[in-house]
């Protein structure tokens, strides 16, 4: 338990002192994302919104909150790498652990990163979100309801949703490199598997409206994606020290 304090209070002391990188290049990122923001907002609803459902603004600062908060979504994904970059680099410091980083393979796994950053975009937003979007509309509309949605409310839903699988399909990719640095181990991970099981579950049912057909669609994945990378870590996630035996 020290230990991973110790390894906590590492990686804090080193990202504070890449504060103002972090800070800047947030900053560079929020503004330009806002200047496209109404752009995002008008292709979900195009792309997103059944037929016969209908937007509408609750108050005077919804729409300016809404670019706000899709800037604020997407600067905080774009340094997400960094803070992992320099936390990695941390534990590497404080541990001893020397690695040599090639060009060739980091291009390949800068390259898989973002392709399976894309991929989980895509997976939410062309088929998950349009499917239980198109299953709810429906439920309302049996019941003789009319569908409005509050703008804020289904555009962020949109977004955070998308962004979110982006993360949830770096999972393989992200647990097989902490296994080859040996910061986390294989067995640790099998371990706890239940916990984590428990854990997809929650997170399913915190990003989801209250139905269990959505919550279902965004937790089962989770659970994929996290048996996927226990085979993948498996069978190439041997860390050095392990491989020196």
């Amino acid at each position: 338990m020290n230990s991973y304090m110790e390894d906590i209070s590492v990686i804090i002391v080193s990202l504070k002192k890449k504060l103002a990188l972090l800070l800047s290049l947030f900053f560079v990122v929020f503004m330009v994302s806002f200047q496209f923001a109404g752009l995002v907002i008008s292709t979900i609803k195009d792309d997103l919104l059944p037929e016969g459902a209908k937007l509408v603004y609750v108050s005077p600062l919804e729409i300016m909150l809404l670019k706000m908060k899709i800037a604020l979504f997407i600067g905080l994904f774009f340094i997400i790498p960094f803070i992992l970059i320099f936390a990695v680099k941390a534990l590497m410091k404080r541990n001893m652990v020397t690695i040599k980083v090639k060009k060739g393979p980091l291009f390949v796994v800068s390259v898989v990163a973002l392709i399976s950053f894309l991929a989980g975009v895509s997976y939410a937003y062309f088929i998950m979100l349009p499917l239980f979007i198109d299953y709810l509309y429906l439920n309302a509309a049996a019941s003789g309801v009319v569908a409005t949605y509050s703008i804020f409310s289904f555009i962020s839903f949109a977004v955070q949703a998308s962004l979110i699988f982006g993360l949830v399909f770096e999972t393989p990719l992200v647990l097989t490199t902490l296994t080859r640095l040996d910061i986390v181990q294989y067995q640790t991970l099998v371990t706890y598997r239940k916990h984590i099981y428990v854990i997809c579950l929650i997170i399913g049912a915190v990003i989801t409206p209250p139905d269990i057909v959505s919550q279902m669609m965004v937790g089962i994945p989770l659970l994929i994606f996290f048996e996927l990378s226990l085979i993948i870590v498996r069978i190439v996630g041997k860390g050095k020290k392990k491989d020196k035996t």
